[in-house]
């Protein structure tokens, strides 16, 4: 049998798909009418702008595109971004052993140094390294994620293997007053507060966040203590445009992982900050125009003991970011036209006893101009943008797309692009590149099922290989497949299924450490009073450096319940539970071998108002 248990994987999600189309009789359960679109399945609000930067139906889209609601996110009981993408198609997490710990991810092979993760617009990505802390990232604060699987270079730049858009919540509309507190509590000292507020006075509306999310861990040194805090503040021009001011503090310790098989502990201690004023104005109905300004600072110290006790180091960094964007944006009959720029200023010091210590004053400019062509039933989409970075050199990424809906049920999609990845800071690394093709079908032809289909092949040049200290050429290729159901007597099933290959497109080599296959499951359940729960799976099929100790069979499962006790006028008390990897199985990582989080058990309460 094969180290990752191809059978097994071809059974469960032969089983998935039994089981979506099973649901296919009881014609009591919806209406033809429900089936007419595939607009069904999202929000009516559901407009996808990280493709072109700016708001279009996901029909028009040509990128294969996942949006995340924040309603989707509270039926998942999830803490961080991480708990929120290990439910993605087509997304490997790579936890190292806790909650909150310092986590990696794929994005159909893609590594997450060449993914852009955004928040309000705004890079998190650390520019030294292109790595994210995406595992501090809260989740209250989130109205919607917007996933773009392949290169998103056309639109934001260094965005090689794709871009994870955080789109957040706006200030409540109508009311002076509105919000949630919510507290849990579970095994190994696991606890979550969180706050929100958030309603309008008149022109001026305001949101605002805190949180703070504590644990032993539950492998070795896995520990997590963070606090954050966000804020909006909006105010609607007397005249057609608005003002907005956001800011958005994390203070955060977490422990590694098991580090002892090199006779060491390390923790990593973070503060980030990042505000951005922003200004909108619609000069015409066709014509607006969009200004906003950032900041960030990332500072990190990492403390490194010897489990000996002979030396203690700290290793420090920061990173600082000032600058802006402009665009503007034409609406004219076929035509939705955005044109603009991107500046931003660096100063990067991080430690020069480390690899990829560097210091560094730098400027960064892009020119982008993106195009929504909508014929009758075709949309096409052309990309251009052009970017120049000192030391790294300049890049030009363009893209061609086209969506076709022949009729309100099924879109068809092909996607071409050239995109890349700024280097690790350092005199050893380099600008990866891509060229893309991605082809696919969305469809709810086949009754009370919804269906996605994605073709993918990417060619990359330029890849460094720290081991040999050449750089290869490599092919990543594959498919995904989603499909979701209509809710029946409320109950709706999920499932997704991705294979990858990668070769080394000189040497035939397969790429290691890769995930190969991935399958996601999920049961969902809600009778849109009082009762609603989820239950998710998932399992890698990958190849491992670390292939005597890693462990890649085991379906980890997570069940999530939550019962509303009482709704008095505006104000509801819900009482929540989670079990997370059901069975305790073991998943551990593939590029080094750390242990997921073993089986635990919280439950909480929740107050909307």
């Amino acid at each position: 049998m094969p180290r990752c248990f191809f059978q097994k994987v071809l059974f469960i999600f032969a089983t998935a798909l039994l089981l979506l189309n099973s649901l296919q009789e009881p014609a009591l359960a919806a209406s033809d009418e429900d089936m007419q679109t595939l607009g069904m399945y999202y929000e009516a609000d559901d407009l996808v702008v990280s493709s072109t930067r700016n708001p279009k139906p996901l029909s028009q889209a040509a990128e294969n595109i996942t949006i995340i609601t924040a309603k989707e996110i509270e039926m998942m009981g999830a803490h961080t971004l991480v708990d929120v993408l290990a439910t993605v198609p087509g997304i490997q997490t790579n936890e190292r052993g806790g909650l909150g710990s310092f986590d990696d991810l794929y994005i159909q092979g893609a590594k997450g140094v060449h993914i852009l993760f955004m928040l309000d617009g705004v890079a998190l990505n650390f520019m030294a390294t292109q790595f994210t802390d995406f595992s501090g990232i809260p989740i209250q604060n989130i109205d919607r994620i917007e996933i773009i699987k392949g290169p998103g270079s056309s639109s934001w730049g260094s965005a090689l293997g794709g871009v994870i858009n955080i789109v957040t919540k706006s200030p409540l509309e109508g009311e002076k007053v509105g919000g949630a507190l919510s507290f849990s509590a579970g095994e190994r000292g696991t606890r979550d507060s969180r706050g929100e507020l958030s309603g309008a006075f008149g022109p001026l509306g305001y949101y605002i966040y805190a949180g703070n999310l504590t644990s032993h861990g539950f492998q070795p040194n896995t520990a997590v203590d963070q606090n954050d805090i966000y804020a909006k503040l909006r105010w609607e021009l007397p005249t057609q445009g608005s003002l907005q001011f956001t800011i958005a503090y994390d203070r955060g310790v977490a422990g590694d992982g098991d580090l002892s098989v090199i006779d060491i502990v390390s923790r990593l201690h973070r503060r980030y900050f990042l505000s951005t004023l922003s200004f909108n104005y619609l000069f015409t109905d066709k014509i607006d125009f969009d200004l906003s300004l950032r900041t960030t600072y990332k500072k990190t110290f990492d403390i490194v003991d010897d489990l000996s006790g002979s030396f203690k180091e700290e290793i420090k960094s920061h990173e600082t970011s000032d600058g802006g964007s402009a665009k503007l944006t034409w609406r004219g009959g076929m035509n939705t036209l955005a044109v603009g720029v991107d500046y931003d200023h660096l100063d990067i010091d991080s430690d020069p006893n480390v690899a990829s210590g560097v210091k560094l004053l730098s400027d960064k400019y892009g020119v982008f101009l993106n195009d929504t062509l909508a014929i009758r039933d075709f949309s096409i989409t052309p990309g251009f943008r052009y970017d120049q970075m000192r030391p790294v050199g300049d890049f030009f990424s363009p893209s061609l797309g086209i969506a076709w809906n022949p009729t309100d049920k099924i879109t068809l999609r092909a996607y071409g692009a050239r995109g890349y990845s700024l280097p690790q800071l350092d005199p050893s690394s380099t600008q990866e590149k891509v060229i893309t093709v991605q082809a696919g079908v969305e469809t709810t032809y086949i009754p009370w099922l919804w269906l996605k289909t994605t073709f993918f092949w990417n060619q990359l040049s330029d890849v460094q290989n720290f081991n040999t200290g050449t750089l290869d050429k490599q092919r990543i290729q594959g498919v995904e497949v989603e499909g979701k159901t209509v809710p029946i007597y409320n109950t709706s099933l999920s499932a997704g299924y991705t294979f990858i290959e990668g070769k080394n497109r000189e040497t035939g080599e397969e790429l290691s450490p890769f995930p190969r296959q991935l399958v996601k499951v999920g049961i969902h359940y809600d009778d849109q009073r009082s009762l609603r729960g989820a239950l998710f799976g998932r399992y890698v099929c990958g190849n491992s450096p670390f292939s005597t100790n890693a462990k890649s069979s085991a379906i980890l499962l997570d069940l999530n319940l939550a019962k509303k006790v009482f709704t008095i006028h505006d104000t509801s008390m819900e009482l929540f539970f989670n079990a997370h990897n059901l069975f305790n199985g073991a998943q551990d990582t593939l590029d080094d071998g750390f242990k997921n989080a073993r089986r635990w058990v919280e439950g909480g309460i929740r107050f909307n108002f």
